[in-house]
């Protein structure tokens, strides 16, 4: 468990610094370690110990609880393809029966998701 979020840690840091052109050099002078010892704790080499998360967290500016937090996928929408054609009032009706369920669906997982912060 503490393995598997020392590489969620690990990974938005380095997610953070790709996307703020930060080097590990200067993520190394902001918390006061030498660069070899970011290196290693960023490739895993070395254990991200809770002193260290949270003064990286702190120069990220998010709390220890948001670097440690399991990353969310990314919500992507459902998308249905049907072949041929719903000409008749049967398949007509089939296919609303089809749409409201993914509907009722996607809204309980909204309410779980909502349950579940």
């Amino acid at each position: 468990m503490a393995n598997e979020m020392n590489q969620a840690a690990i990974v938005k840091v380095k997610s953070w610094m790709a996307e703020n052109g930060r080097s590990i050099q200067w993520l190394a002078d902001q918390i006061k370690v030498s660069k070899a010892l970011m290196g290693h704790i960023l490739s895993g080499e070395r254990q991200f110990l809770p002193k260290r998360m949270v003064q990286v967290a702190g120069v990220m500016g998010i709390t220890i609880e948001q670097l440690l937090a399991p990353e969310q996928a990314e919500e992507k929408e459902y998308t249905l393809s049907l072949r041929g054609n719903a000409d008749s009032r049967i398949a007509k009706r089939h296919l609303n029966i089809l749409l409201t369920a993914i509907q009722n669906s996607r809204h309980l997982e909204k309410e779980y998701v909502e349950v579940g912060r």
